[in-house]
């Protein structure tokens, strides 16, 4: 994920929680709108409930992993994606197939009601 395609400022983090629409399922919560940089930009959010600081960066570059698979960057969408305090690191390809089917949704469905 290069840095152009992260969203870094708390005040975007707030609007897009404001909005309220949002796809969830049982490890992740994605919040997402459209956005006018014709690039898909990330923010990704974990609790302190999911462990230290190591497993927390852990859990983020495993969520980074599975993104740069799945992700073209080419739809213009502002995504923050909310890591459950359920979420396993040891079950890598099961937390891949749950956030992959959580995208597919998104993009498939989601994404066509704006």
């Amino acid at each position: 994920m290069k840095k152009i395609n992260v969203i870094k400022k708390y005040r975007e983090y707030k609007e897009l929680f404001n909005l309220r629409k949002f796809k969830r399922n049982n490890l992740f919560t994605i919040y997402f709108r459209k956005n006018n940089y014709n690039i898909t930009r990330v923010g990704l959010s974990v609790s302190k409930k999911n462990g230290n600081a190591v497993t927390r960066n852990k859990i983020k570059r495993q969520v980074r992993n599975i993104l740069d698979k799945k992700l073209t960057y080419k739809e213009n969408y502002d995504l923050v994606i909310v890591i459950s305090y359920k979420y396993n690191i040891n079950e890598y390809s099961k937390n891949e197939d749950s956030l992959i089917k959580l995208l597919n949704t998104l993009f498939s469905l989601g994404a066509n009601n704006e």
